[in-house]
């Protein structure tokens, strides 16, 4: 959409850094940008992408029909394969590979025939049920016909309509074999056509993960990635979709305040009893992220009066979440609960920009921080330092 649009121009040398890529300005809310501002256009860009409001990624027949496994997921359309498209599959490769290098998660929900096309590992049946369960129910009962005793004479009369075609994950029906939608599928073909159907499916989104893959690549050398599962690529790219209260724990430092306080022992409380969905909204609201890793630091609060009457408040560029001494840890569920879902505006650092309708989006990249070189790059998570040798680079696969 716009972010492609505005820097589209750009080389994927502004990917390959460990700082955030770009500056961001939200119109009608006061926010400076140093990183929570960037975080939240990521996680808003990544929602619009796993849903209806742009024509890239379709939901899989399981999130449709709300069977199977993977039910939150999104696959690339089929048929969104024009150059315009295929450039902005590109341009998520090249978002891809800079979360790796920055260590900002994406909240993308994608199958594992995606994440396998990307590091070129086969796919096989269990991909395709993770997508379309209807579907691999209805092929492997298509391969036990001799064993449930059907008759070539029954096959033919209950499916005679069946023709040499298949119908895609955006809806498209196509051809399996050359006008396939006029030649029936026979007894004796059936086994042909549980193959086809099988193969076309798995790759009816390969033109658009090749495009995904040949940005990706531009950021990420070809040869590290090739090093990688696809498991481990989805969970360096999107981080994990869910956490426990433990794991958070772990990422945690308290400034001003015991680990014993409190204030601390009822937001434990608290976020133990949220559900997986309000976790991830309590990440938002502190990091502009929904998915780990993110160094929460928590700060007491000073109130003036009843702190009971105060929300929290959260600095999303510092990860850092400010809590009033609240008399309970029911007081503090309200009003964690009312933060999250509410306060996501980000207006606080200064009085909120004045909206122009005649002004365009803009995104500001600072050129002369980008790398100049592959060879200054790294994946290494662990380091804030943004300049980095091949070396530290492989060192993060071995």
């Amino acid at each position: 959409g716009q972010t492609h649009e505005l820097l589209a121009a750009h080389s994927p040398k502004m990917f390959k850094t460990s700082q955030r890529f770009w500056s961001v300005v939200f119109t009608g809310e006061g926010a400076e940008d140093v990183g929570g501002p960037f975080r939240e256009h990521l996680t808003e860009m990544c929602n619009e992408l796993m849903s209806d409001a742009l024509p890239l990624f379709v939901p899989t027949t399981n999130n449709k029909s709300n069977i199977g496994n993977h039910r939150d997921c999104w696959i690339p359309a089929p048929n969104k394969n024009k150059p315009i498209h295929l450039a902005m599959y590109e341009f998520i490769g090249r978002l891809m590979g800079g979360a790796i290098r920055a260590n900002e998660p994406l909240n993308l929900y994608l199958p594992g025939v995606v994440w396998k096309g990307l590091v070129n590992q086969p796919t096989d049946r269990q991909d395709l049920e993770n997508v379309d369960k209807m579907l691999v129910q209805v092929l492997c009962h298509f391969e036990q016909v001799d064993d449930d005793g059907m008759t070539e004479a029954i096959f033919n009369n209950i499916f005679a309509t069946e023709t040499f075609t298949t119908q895609l994950s955006d809806g498209e029906t196509v051809d399996l074999i050359p006008n396939g939608r006029n030649i029936p599928v026979t007894f004796e073909r059936l086994p042909e056509y549980v193959q086809l159907v099988e193969q076309t499916r798995l790759r009816e989104s390969e033109p658009q993960i090749e495009a995904m893959r040949k940005g990706l690549t531009s950021v990420v050398p070809y040869y590290l990635l090739m090093l990688m599962t696809w498991k481990e690529l989805e969970i360096k790219v999107c981080g994990r979709p869910d956490f426990t209260v433990k794991e958070l724990k772990e990422w945690t430092t308290y400034e001003n305040i015991s680990k014993d306080d409190r204030r601390v022992e009822f937001l434990w409380q608290v976020l133990e009893q949220f559900s997986p969905s309000n976790r991830r909204k309590f990440l938002r609201f502190v990091s502009g992220r929904e998915r780990l890793p993110v160094k929460l630091r928590v700060i007491p609060m000073n109130t003036r009066d009843n702190p009971d009457n105060y929300l929290p408040k959260a600095a999303t560029c510092f990860f850092a979440l400010e809590l009033p001494d609240y008399s309970s840890a029911s007081v503090m569920e309200d009003k964690l609960n009312y933060a999250i879902t509410h306060c996501l505006d980000i207006d606080t650092d200064f009085r909120a920009r004045e909206f122009d309708e005649n002004e365009g989006p803009a995104i500001e990249v600072d050129e002369n921080r980008q790398q100049e070189e592959d060879d200054e790059m790294t994946l290494d998570m662990e380091v804030d330092d943004s300049r980095q040798s091949d070396e530290d680079f492989e060192d993060f696969f071995t």
